[in-house]
């Protein structure tokens, strides 16, 4: 959810239609909600919808339409635009009506929750768009925290806000805007992140969301740390394969320490991928692997399982390939073991 014209529908597109950022200039606005369904890893199946922002539409949501859209939510993504004249005066005030919507519709919203992770408001992003999930796929509670619905906060377009001053304006905004929904009554969860269409730090606030979604990802992460063991492989990044948002990741502490490592890295190589494959499919030539090999490191992008990609990085290249090949019965596994719960 989010403002009109804060990018909601371009981040949905970039995501999940695989368009490119230049592209979404000839998209039109939201009429009322535009619901989709998007199938993931092990089973799970997001509802996402895409609420219009217009006046109107907001109201229509906030009243007559609050019971089909605030109830049974997983998590709700509030997109704010950076650039917006209003952004703490009547962008927040719709933001905190959907609040309280969300608690009127899920009472266990009110209970409190464990504050975000100091890393969540570590990448600079911009723009102001929600969407509202719901996750069909079974841990019991599909993921969510116990005290009810996550609410994820993107201050979008921050791509039209000077370089030395993103990080203090997403700090400043979100003490704000908690401030405000603190007083207002709020006592879930807010994760903030900064975004931007034309950067990784869009592909990096929306990988958090969907790991939020996983169910059983703490198990896939020690099946990750094992692999990494037995291979020998200094870092491993599993990917959703339609996407190409990050899933999981693990690295060799030893090999961290030798190597300067881009914080970045996981989010460039989904937008870098994502663009090939795009490329790809436009001359009709389907995207398979690809392999990097270089004087320090070799690095292998490869189909893990029907749902996923898998990125190996390892100083001897001779075997990822095989070990892959030789994981993927294992890791085909806990998906349908995923799907079974």
């Amino acid at each position: 959810m989010g403002k009109s014209g804060s990018g909601k529908t371009s981040m949905r597109a970039i995501i999940f239609k695989s368009q490119l950022a230049a592209d979404t200039r000839r998209l039109g606005a939201t009429i009322d909600v535009e619901s989709s369904q998007i199938k993931f890893l092990g089973g799970l199946r997001l509802d996402l919808w895409d609420c219009g922002g217009q006046d109107s539409f907001m109201d229509s949501h906030l009243t007559a339409q609050s019971s089909t859209v605030f109830r049974a939510v997983h998590s709700l993504i509030y997109i704010f635009d950076a650039e917006s004249t209003e952004l703490l005066t009547s962008d927040t005030v719709y933001f905190l009506k959907c609040l309280r919507a969300l608690q009127d519709q899920n009472p266990t919203s009110s209970a409190p929750q464990p504050p975000p992770s100091p890393a969540s408001a570590s990448a600079p992003s911009p723009t102001s768009t929600s969407a509202a999930v719901t996750s069909s796929a079974g841990n019991g509670n599909g993921g969510a925290d116990d005290g009810g619905p996550t609410v994820f906060v993107l201050l979008h377009k921050m791509d039209l806000v000077p370089v030395d001053v993103q990080q203090s304006k997403l700090a400043e905004f979100e003490a704000e805007v908690t401030r405000k929904a603190r007083e207002s009554g709020y006592k879930g969860g807010l994760r903030f992140y900064g975004t931007s269409i034309w950067n990784e730090t869009l592909y990096k606030a929306w990988s958090i969301v969907i790991s939020h979604l996983m169910p059983s990802l703490s198990s896939l992460r020690s099946h990750l740390t094992s692999f990494l063991s037995l291979s020998s492989a200094s870092e491993i990044v599993l990917f959703e394969r339609t996407t190409f948002l990050v899933i999981s990741s693990v690295t060799n502490e030893d090999d961290a320490k030798d190597t300067e490592w881009d914080e970045r890295r996981f989010e460039r190589i989904s937008t870098m991928v994502k663009a090939f494959k795009l490329g790809c499919s436009k001359i009709r030539s389907p995207f398979s692997s690809l392999t990097i090999t270089t004087p320090h490191y070799a690095a292998v992008l490869d189909a893990l399982t029907p749902e996923t990609y898998i990125l190996v990085v390892a100083r001897e290249p001779a075997s990822i390939e095989l070990n892959i090949r030789l994981a993927r019965p294992h890791f085909a596994k806990l998906e349908s073991i995923a799907v079974g719960r």
